[in-house]
């Protein structure tokens, strides 16, 4: 740590103005408690961004291992990505007490919107190099609420502001938030009172590819509705045509007949099931709760969903397994990363789901298939004969496919396979990557050796596993600064084992 001083630089934003094809990615952070009040309203938010044409992921946790501040991340960027990312570009600060700098990820050039505190303009604490704006938060929500939560949409308006946000854009969250006085108020302070300094500028306002705003309890509705829907083309027209419509209508479908169940062993544990009461989703599923639900049930299937697009998909998948008598119950498992997530999809993709299809016909899936067989082969990613191959289940499938972006773009050898099922394990498809690469790193979600432990169990290659630290995720650059796995001394550096 080092003295505060005000960071002089040149307003880089004029210097590279915002245009339709810029190359755009942005993290940033929300932390503390006021952060709460904009977590179930963030809908009109995603969606004002995805007027600029951007992709948009949100994921909400904790510092400090999970029992720190709350922290609402956010993920905006021009091109495609399957993963919350790694580091940190804007924190937006919205407690009063002393933060501790070093555990935002910030590093010169970010930028830190926050009201600092008396004590903190006696003892500035400012790391080197970070861009600061200093907002009167609690003056501006003061002006239209008692309640500490609007400090959150009034930081929100603050950042459109400063990202740039378009008319358009600013008029959907006016129309839609909750608090648009609180959201205008910020937005309005920064219009008059901040001086930019910072390069982050969103893309120009574009009319490309469709997208809407998903949930995962939404995807999962929608995955019931559509294996029932009855209007065939008519369906899949409407979707192209409106799709707010189609969601619309699917999720009244769903509500008369999706059954919520609660179970007193698996509290956490949430359970959608579907009328036939053979296909059924799982929140927040382990192996404790995933062995339960299967009840002896005879021919299981159990699948892991990557992102919310993917278990819609999967839940269709399900049916026309049953349809078909290949299986006697599936599953849907939904880890809990993904339902604390919300997302921006492409309306092509959500076609594709709500066929059985993947939107990437060069992914290797064959999602026609009647019964959905084919659409349960892994996918296979990278280079053959790679010097490592990673394995994933569920949301550490995007952490992997972003890894391997990152190593690919220095000219690393490196491959994954992204598995779906899980109940029966896919042994032939393991075996078969192993012999195709040259050292295996199993990818946890957790702190227990889950699917490590279960390959173990049917398969004769060696392996390596990587997980993350206790309350944390791991991110695309924990990979890639781990491509060497198994060949290092330091195997006991962050949630690295060695068999």
């Amino acid at each position: 740590m080092s003295s505060t001083k005000q960071v002089d630089m040149a307003p880089f934003s004029a210097w590279l103005p915002a245009h339709p094809n810029q190359d755009f990615d942005l993290a940033v952070k929300f932390v503390g408690r006021s952060a709460s009040g904009l977590i179930d309203e963030l809908a009109p938010i995603v969606q004002a961004l995805i007027l600029h044409g951007c992709q948009v992921m949100v994921q909400t946790g904790r510092l400090n291992g999970g029992t720190g501040h709350l922290v609402l991340r956010l993920r905006i960027a021009s091109r495609p990505f399957y993963s919350m990312g790694h580091g940190c570009d804007v924190v937006v600060y919205l407690d009063q007490d002393p933060p501790e700098f070093w555990r935002f990820g910030l590093q010169p050039g970010s930028v830190l919107v926050w009201e600092p505190s008396e004590q903190l303009r006696l003892h500035p604490l400012l790391p080197d190099g970070i861009i600061a704006y200093s907002v009167p938060l609690r003056e501006l929500n003061a002006q239209y609420s008692q309640e500490t939560w609007g400090k959150g949409f009034v930081a929100m308006g603050v950042l459109a502001q400063l990202l740039g946000f378009s008319e358009e854009a600013r008029r959907v969250c006016l129309k839609s938030l909750p608090a648009p006085r609180l959201f205008d108020s910020g937005y309005q302070f920064a219009s008059r009172s901040l001086v930019k300094h910072d390069i982050y500028s969103l893309p120009l306002a574009t009319r490309g590819d469709a997208r809407v705003v998903l949930s995962p309890e939404n995807a999962v509705k929608l995955g019931f509705a559509a294996s029932h829907c009855e209007s065939g083309t008519d369906c899949a027209g409407e979707l192209e045509r409106s799709p707010t419509q189609w969601i619309a209508r699917h999720l009244a479908m769903a509500d008369k007949m999706v059954s919520v169940l609660h179970s007193e062993q698996f509290p956490d544990v949430q359970a959608y099931r579907g009328p036939q009461g053979k296909v059924f989703a799982l929140f927040r599923g382990d192996d404790a709760s995933i062995l339960a639900s299967l009840n002896s049930c005879s021919n299981p299937r159990i699948l892991v969903a990557a992102d919310a697009v993917d278990a819609l998909r999967l839940l269709v998948v399900g049916h026309r397994l049953i349809e078909a008598n290949r299986a006697g119950v599936v599953g849907v498992v939904v880890e809990e990363a993904l339902t604390a997530r919300l997302e921006s999809v492409w309306v092509g993709a959500l076609a594709a789901a709500r066929s059985g299809k993947k939107a990437d016909a060069a992914d290797g899936i064959d999602g026609a298939a009647e019964d959905g067989t084919a659409t349960m082969r892994a996918e296979r990613e990278g280079e053959d004969d790679a010097e490592v191959g990673f394995i994933a289940w569920g949301a550490t499938q995007g952490v992997v496919r972003d890894a391997l972006t990152l190593c690919r773009n220095l000219g690393m050898s490196v491959a994954a396979l992204y598995p779906k099922q899980i109940v029966p394990l896919p042994v032939a498809q393991l075996e078969f990557f192993a012999g195709s690469v040259k050292r295996v790193v199993v990818v946890e979600s957790g702190q227990t050796r889950e699917h490590a432990d279960r390959i173990e169990g049917a398969c004769s290659f060696r392996l390596s596993v990587v997980m993350p630290d206790k309350g944390t995720t791991l991110t695309p650059m924990d990979l890639f600064m781990r491509e060497n796995l198994g060949a290092t001394d330091d195997n006991q550096s962050k949630g690295v084992q060695d068999e």
